[in-house]
């Protein structure tokens, strides 16, 4: 049985039918009767009765499938249904491809609520490991929270080297690429602390990431007050040099700086020191270098904001950096921020603060961002390796600041590097290294003990010249006096600097082995044997350099005496002045030194056997005549004879 209101509709279709086509037979087949209409005739409107009978058949079939659908089946347990979702999904912007957006400049996005919202929906960190160093990116403020360098280990404990500082309590956001401002730091707190979309090529990554090809990481944070940073950072997989786009819009007009720090390299100084030694802020604008270490930086009352031609510039460790090369003029923020409280309180002395590796301030360095415009610039993050730094370009291999004694430094660098090839040890590498220094110093060094030989031959007759002046006050006297000592060494061929000048030709050598040892990154954590397992470190027992004193002094006393007091008493001084400046310095630097001095005993122990062998041939050649007299004492009655 058919319900009602489908008879009800079926009958309607006939009786209009039957108005419509009165001369046709039309059966009305209806669930309950027949319905039968004779038509009067076949008129030329055949045709268009018959196509509004097909319509009205095709309504009454659409109206019976609309009344009575099949009921919709129940959800089993479990199953998602549309009642959960009463609000519309709060999706990010979808962005068009290139394809379908064709030639056009301007690239549109298609926001899917009003205002864009783009952020993270959960707490995400990701590790891009590469050939050279772990990289740990966090989706919380769009930061690198942690560099951990591949072959280098930490200073204490054996532990990975860190880069990034990461101390509860720091007065900034513990991370690289956070932003702020030099009037309010508080300004940039809401992008410092959202959490961003980020993506890697595009996609949502996995906690760890191994990078065989060049990857770009993108963090995207958009919130309806007006922020809206995009950040994006190119990683290549061989090397650390990276790149990075930043664009930043804010709701005020204020300065926005992307900053590097606060500070690098936890262990950073560890008892390391030395005219050469930076930790805090660097600054290169093509031609010279600027230094702004930790104390410099404790002593600004207020960020250093400066607008420069800034080839690269960042913050540094003694041997390593992280640095900004900007490609257009940019205004630089430069500032540093107190160590954690916990960390100074526990450090009660200064010995202790060094132990601990952990000095009182926290360098940063920032270049400004426009307001909506995005900026682009490499990213160093890495070891102050000069061959490395020279590779990546930019000048960057100006960071290794060997100072005024550069043109010597690097060849000795350069030699000990290619020794270390050889020897697989530093410290051997160090030792040769002398060795060829001695020898290309020998012939000078030679000339020199003996002018002092014949300086000491000449002893009596300035002793003379002296004793005839003897209580004279008269300057003029006293000048009379000088002028018969010199012309008394110049007639005997001696210069009175003999003794002074390989010493004093030595020391800008000496420099540079202490500008290659302390500066270039070969010698840190370079063992060479026994105690000594950091040769850039000073001697931890002191033995090193307390053994140099004493060579120094034996050398000292196995040279021939100088008749000039003043000269004497400045070869007296100089062993303990050396060894005084020596405790501190690297041991790599004290093992040269020790080598280059116990080198020197040797070859002055050689040149005194050959000057006392010619000076026992000159006494004894007239007796050997004598001898060699065929009637052996005739020499003698010769004598007597002239008595």
């Amino acid at each position: 049985m058919v319900p009602g209101p489908v008879e009800s509709l079926l009958r309607s279709a006939c009786y209009v039918a039957t108005l419509s086509a009165p001369l046709a037979m039309i059966r009305c087949q209806s669930p309950t009767k027949e319905v039968m209409v004779v038509p009067d005739d076949q008129g030329p409107n055949m045709e268009m009765r018959a196509f509004i009978a097909v319509v009205l058949s095709l309504g009454v079939m659409v109206g019976y499938q609309y009344l009575f659908a099949p009921e919709p089946l129940q959800p089993r347990s479990g199953e998602v249904t549309e009642a959960e979702f009463p609000e519309p999904l709060n999706l990010p912007e979808i962005e068009v491809p290139e394809a379908v957006l064709g030639d056009e400049e301007t690239k549109e996005t298609t926001n899917i609520n009003s205002p864009a919202i783009v952020a993270g929906d959960r707490a995400m960190q990701v590790t891009l490991e590469t050939e050279r160093y772990r990289m740990v990116l966090d989706n919380r403020g769009g930061l690198i929270t942690s560099v951990e360098l591949i072959g280098f280990d930490a200073d204490f404990g054996g532990r990975p080297l860190e880069l990034v500082v990461n101390e509860p309590g720091l007065a900034a956001p513990t991370g690289f690429l956070a932003l702020t401002t030099p009037e309010s730091p508080d300004a940039a707190s809401a992008p410092n602390q959202a959490l961003y979309r980020m993506t890697i090529d595009g996609f949502e990554p996995s906690s760890l990431v191994r990078v065989e090809k060049p990857v770009t990481v993108r963090w995207q944070w958009v919130d309806p007050n007006g922020w809206s940073v995009d950040k994006q950072l190119t990683v290549n997989p061989g090397g650390h040099l990276s790149d990075l786009t930043i664009t930043v819009e804010s709701p005020t007009d204020t300065p926005m700086f992307v900053m590097l720090g606060p500070g690098l390299e936890m262990q950073a100084d560890n008892g390391r020191t030395g005219i050469y030694l930076m930790s805090g802020a660097v600054l290169f604008d093509g031609t010279d270098i600027e230094h702004l270490t930790d104390a410099d930086l404790d002593d600004l009352e207020a960020p250093d904001v400066r607008l420069m031609n800034l080839a690269w510039g960042g913050i540094q460790s003694p041997y390593f950096a992280a640095l900004f090369v900007p490609e257009a003029p940019v205004s630089v923020y430069v500032a540093s921020i107190p160590a954690p409280e916990t960390i100074v309180n526990q450090a009660a002395t200064e010995e202790a603060l060094e132990e601990q590796g952990a000095p009182g301030t926290r360098a940063m360095f920032g270049v400004e961002l426009q307001n909506g415009k995005p900026i682009s610039t490499p990213l160093y993050i890495g070891p102050k390796d000069y061959s490395l730094l020279i590779a990546e370009g930019h000048g960057l291999e100006r960071a290794v600041d060997y100072g005024v004694f550069r043109i010597l430094a690097r060849p000795v660098a350069v030699t000990l590097e290619k020794l270390y090839e050889f020897t697989g040890n530093y410290g051997l590498a160090i030792i040769l290294a002398t060795f060829g220094v001695r020898l290309i110093f020998f012939p000078l060094s030679q000339t020199s003990m003996k002018s002092m030989r014949k300086m000491q031959q000449l002893q009596p007759q300035m002793n003379a010249i002296r004793a005839k002046f003897k209580g004279v006050k008269d300057s003029q006297k006293r000048q009379e006096m000088n002028v018969q000592v010199m012309q008394l060494y110049k007639d005997n061929g001696v210069s009175p600097l003999g003794g002074c000048l390989p010493m004093l030709l030595q020391m800008p050598v000496l420099f540079g082995f202490y500008a290659a040892i302390s500066v270039s990154i070969i010698s840190r954590n370079a063992p060479f044997m026994l105690w000594i397992q950091d040769l850039s470190l000073k001697d931890p027992y002191y033995v090193l350099p307390l053994s140099m004193g004493a060579a120094m002094y034996g050398q000292q006393r196995m040279s021939p005496g100088t008749g000039d007091p003043m000269q004497q008493r400045i070869f007296r001084l100089m062993p303990i002045m050396f060894t005084f400046f020596f405790l501190t310095f690297p041991s790599g630097l004290v093992i040269y030194w020790l080598v280059n001095t116990v080198l020197g005993i040797a070859q002055q122990a050689y040149v005194n056997h050959q000057l006392g062998a010619a000076d026992a041939i000159i006494k004894k050649g007239p007796r050997g005549k004598q001898k060699k007299h065929p009637k052996g004492g005739g020499g003698k009655r010769k004598t007597r004879g002239k008595r």
